[in-house]
């Protein structure tokens, strides 16, 4: 709901027409809508925060993130118990099934009721009068969870980690068809170097965005090739007529008309509620263009885009506009061989537990469980790994992403990490806790321990040797893992691998007082964990716990 402003870019058939459109909405709602009790304000809540919110705020006040570019059409404040006091529930919903101009207002608040049901309306209908009761905010609130929680939550890192009782909610679009959607040479440039294409993201007022895996060209060109197979076998490509200068303004007219630039940006001016459509000639495909404009929710029912019931030919035309009169040509298939490469790549990385409406279940062990990570990681070595993430095991086919952290950000996710520490643990006796300083005779002793003639470390580890045997199964390296590490949890590990990490390949050596080699420091179990921690930091020049993070090639 938008202030009214006058009425612009109005055509007298297609006033006629949507005139018309309208009254026999509001037959439709007046003959099979339900009572105005049956709203439920709790269902409410989540419609109003993914379609509403982007305009009206997330507390309604009429201080979205989209409403600065809504020229004078500014959104209506629903926590004003005198406006929406004057309101009857009729009128509400009116305005929220048919939009603002069914009551001669704002173009700008379009029409909900081809993508909502009646009960849903009478749902925001409900939440609306919630947000302006006169007793909101009397109740003392309930507790919330700290910001780096919430980013935790809105960057999707519950989907690869187990973070304490954070669930698993993925924020992204479904890929089940990518090939009838974008093209290639954009999806591409795109998996290479990604950003943000909808600028309140895909969940909207989520934080949520595509990470950058790192891909190297050829990964990025065989995951694009697989990509491009999938597509929506329902509504194959079309080839689109040529475009001609009166279609391409009939297109233009039906922009202003339908009032598109409430949520898009277009030539610099617009909203910021939707994807910029400057280059969507660049990125998208006009046979799928033409379909979404007519029907969002038949290509994908989350999206926050109104059904507005545009003709078919209305939507090419607009498509026509929007692509400039220059169609793309029709682009080669996709490449078999690569395209099956790339199928490993999707699988690998994970794709699947964000980008599938149906997520098969992924085995366990795909990214390592963070609930007890504040006690193992330091923060300095944190914050640098958030910034530039590194390979740390490389037998695992995912790889951590770079989620381009501002510094807000990047504290607020490091503060949370650095708080999830384990509810049981035993804190470790006073003399096996790091005192700052590392000893040389201990790091003689722990070189010794870690030889082949003793534990044989580098058997599996990088050190001071390398491992045989295929690099994509070493194990962590250990150059770095004193400055990762909090040494008093490598004490830890070296007690009971097993209870810090279940399934670890990492043996025991220390299983009872007679495991440790008895030709070094008198077979004392004790003394040789800390010798092997002080040699550990030595690797890395972390003397102490003030060293940085380390310096890790990207896998």
């Amino acid at each position: 709901m938008a202030r009214a402003g006058p009425l612009r870019g109005w055509r007298p058939g297609a006033a006629l027409a949507l005139g018309l459109l309208g009254l026999g909405l509001s037959m439709a709602l007046a003959g099979g809508a339900p009572g105005a009790a049956t709203g439920d304000s709790h269902r409410g809540e989540p419609l109003f925060r993914r379609y509403c919110a982007v305009c009206h705020g997330p507390g309604g006040a009429g201080d979205g993130p989209n409403a600065p570019f809504l020229e004078d059409d500014q959104p209506r404040d629903l926590t004003n118990p005198r406006y929406v006091g004057g309101l009857s529930d009729a009128h509400l919903y009116r305005v929220i099934a048919e939009g603002e101009e069914a009551i001669q207002g704002s173009r700008f608040m379009p029409p909900w009721g081809r993508t909502f049901s009646a009960t849903q309306i009478w749902d925001l209908v409900a939440y609306i009068r919630k947000l302006a009761a006169s007793e909101q905010g009397a109740s003392a609130p309930a507790a919330q969870p700290s910001a780096g929680a919430i980013l935790a939550q809105d960057l999707g890192c519950p989907v690869c980690h187990k973070i304490g009782n954070l669930e698993s909610d993925p924020m992204a679009p479904d890929l089940g068809a990518e090939g009838s959607r974008v093209q290639r040479a954009w999806l591409i440039r795109f998996l290479k170097a990604p950003n943000a294409i909808r600028p309140v993201g895909y969940h909207p007022l989520s934080r949520a965005r595509m990470p950058d895996f790192r891909l190297s060209d050829q990964e990025a060109s065989s995951l694009a090739e697989y990509l491009l197979t999938r597509r929506d076998g329902n509504a194959p490509d079309r080839r689109e007529s040529t475009p001609s200068a009166t279609l391409t303004q009939q297109g233009r007219d039906l922009f202003r008309h339908y009032a598109c630039r409430a949520c898009h940006k277009r030539d610099g001016a617009g909203g910021r509620a939707g994807p910029d459509l400057s280059a969507v000639a660049q990125r998208l495909k006009p046979g799928w263009t033409m379909r979404f404009i007519q029907n969002p929710q038949a290509i994908d029912p989350l999206v926050p885009m109104p059904h507005l019931g545009v003709p078919e030919e209305p939507a090419r035309a607009i498509t026509h506009f929007l692509f400039g009169g220059t169609l793309p040509q029709p682009e080669a298939p996709p490449d078999a061989a690569a395209a099956a490469r790339g199928a490993d790549l999707f699988r690998a990385l994970g794709c699947s537990r964000c980008h599938d409406r149906e997520r098969a279940e992924v085995a366990s062990g795909f990214a390592p469980d963070l609930s007890g990570a504040g006690d193992k990681l330091r923060p300095e070595w944190l914050a640098g790994f958030l910034m530039r993430p590194a390979t740390i095991r490389p037998w695992l086919g995912a790889r951590m992403p770079g989620f381009r952290l501002d510094e807000a950000e990047l504290r607020a996710l490091v503060g949370f990490i650095g708080e999830l520490r384990e509810s049981k643990v035993v804190p470790l006796v006073e003399q096996r806790r790091f005192a700052g300083t590392i000893s040389e005779a201990n790091v003689r002793a722990g070189r010794r321990l870690a030889s082949r003639e003793f534990l044989s470390c580098s058997s599996c580890h990088i050190g001071e040797e390398q491992p045989e045997g295929n690099p994509d199964e070493w194990a962590p390296d250990l150059r770095g893992a004193g400055r990762r590490l909090n040494p008093d949890w490598i004490v830890r590990w070296f007690q009971d691998p097993e209870r810090l990490s279940p399934g670890t390949k990492m043996p025991n050596f220390f299983a009872d007082e007679r495991s440790g080699p008895e030709e070094i420091l008198d077979g004392d179990e004790e003394r040789q964990m800390l010798a092997l921690r002080d040699y550990i930091l030595s690797l890395g020049g972390a003397g102490s716990p003030e060293a940085g993070p380390p310096a890790a090639p990207a896998k």
